[in-house]
């Protein structure tokens, strides 16, 4: 009764507002129930499982993209150095673009070790030797293939 003239002189918005305000904060729940969070965590787990292989085959495709990019340079730093001084890398002198763990999915032979002439490099693919290098011959094969390099120096 206290409210009642309060209530009465509102106006019919005001008096929706009222109504509603205290229908709800009464009946309204806070938090989820147990079995919407166990819902919720198993659609995410559903999702991850979804993902994670596309996300390892993107991690694996991106160190062969490298070790391609990598066997490029590699060639480009030979091929300069010889053109320059007229002398050949060997299997322990040569550019740090051509390490073994740069260039993982290639071999090189290098002269006169491998009984190539001056001037000349050999490179071939090795899809054995980790498990992203399976599919080198498709992405980088082109960089497998016999070079000869030439020139007779670098003047100003």
């Amino acid at each position: 009764m206290k409210y009642s003239r309060y209530f009465n002189n509102m106006r019919g918005g005001d008096k929706l507002k009222l109504y509603y305000q205290n229908k709800t904060s009464v009946t309204m729940r806070a938090g989820w129930t147990l079995i919407e969070l166990i819902f919720i965590i198993i659609v995410i787990g559903i999702l991850a499982a979804m993902a994670l292989p596309r996300l390892a085959a993107t991690r694996d495709d991106a160190k062969l993209s490298t070790t391609v990019h990598n066997m490029g340079v590699c060639v480009r730093d030979i091929s300069s150095h010889y053109t320059a001084t007229g002398r050949d890398y060997n299997d322990t002198n040569h550019p740090t673009s051509c390490e073994p763990k740069n260039t993982k999915c290639y071999i090189i032979t290098y002269p006169p070790n491998g009984g190539l002439p001056p001037g000349e490099l050999n490179v071939t693919t090795n899809p054995a030797a980790d498990i992203y290098c399976a599919d080198i011959d498709n992405v980088g094969g082109h960089l497998a293939r016999h070079y000869k390099f030439g020139g007779k120096g670098i003047s100003r």
